[in-house]
């Protein structure tokens, strides 16, 4: 009941703190793009760079036996891309907002949380690219791409989870962040994301499924390149992964956040 009681406590601060959360979230996003020549658009040119180079590695080079690779590709690197970035940022923001922190009271959920709407916001804009080539180079539109707002929520709760739990750890070992950052190679070469699964021997195929976004990658990809909904089994997976994480990652959060004061 104490729980419950504390997390709709903070939810209420962080509809309070509404003039904050849009501050944070616009500051963010015109940090990112200051200077630069085309600002916003990199958003959308990122995944496309990438969507050509990997396309010429893994679908011309290595020949995948993958049909339509740049949606393959794109359906499930948009996802990755939400996740590595917004968690990478969240990792440090409690220590770059320590001057804020020491002046003024704030929810510092909120500083997590403005993270990863920047980041909703960056996805949002990255879509369009892939929205273009579905019917170019895939199956086209299907009505079961209605059902991304699913898998949409479930990644966000994930990502928000993991942001929360490294913003914490951070803040008292910053080491934390820099094995964050090294591991994040490798972790999404474990993740399907240019390869397809039954190019994976037998042995490898439970190391894969053990990875967590590969149930978020196969949940988000399903709609978009199959046509169909992901099976129950994946979905259900993706939420019981979404929802612990987040439970996880705000308890830590709400334990170690009164100490944040005395080491940013």
């Amino acid at each position: 009941m104490i729980y419950i009681i504390n997390v709709g406590g903070n939810i209420r601060d962080m509809f309070i703190s509404g003039d904050l959360l849009f501050n944070l979230v616009h500051r963010e996003l015109t940090v990112r793009y200051k200077r630069s020549v085309i600002g916003f658009m990199w958003t959308m040119l990122n995944p496309i760079i990438m969507t050509a180079v990997y396309t010429v590695v893994f679908s011309t080079i290595f020949r995948f036996p993958t049909k339509d690779f740049v949606v393959y590709f794109l359906s499930a690197y948009l996802v990755w891309n939400f996740f590595s970035q917004s968690t990478t940022t969240a990792s440090k923001c409690i220590i770059n907002a320590g001057s804020l922190i020491k002046k003024v009271y704030i929810p510092k959920v909120v500083l997590v949380f403005s993270v990863i709407v920047s980041a909703l916001v960056n996805l949002g804009a990255a879509l369009i690219p892939l929205l273009i080539v579905i019917p170019i180079l895939g199956n086209g539109l299907h009505a079961a791409m209605l059902f991304l707002i699913v898998p949409f929520i479930l990644v966000t709760m994930f990502t928000l989870g993991v942001a929360l739990i490294l913003a914490s750890l951070t803040v008292f070992f910053l080491d934390v962040g820099e094995f964050y950052n090294v591991i994040l190679m490798p972790w999404m070469f474990l993740t399907p994301i240019m390869y397809p699964m039954d190019i994976v021997p037998d042995q490898y195929q439970v190391l894969i499924k053990m990875n967590p976004m590969y149930y978020f990658i196969e949940c988000f990809r399903y709609p978009i390149y199959h046509g169909t909904l992901p099976s129950l089994g994946i979905i259900a997976m993706s939420a019981l992964l979404a929802v612990v994480t987040l439970i996880i990652g705000y308890r830590i959060f709400k334990r170690a956040e009164d100490d944040f004061v005395y080491y940013v």
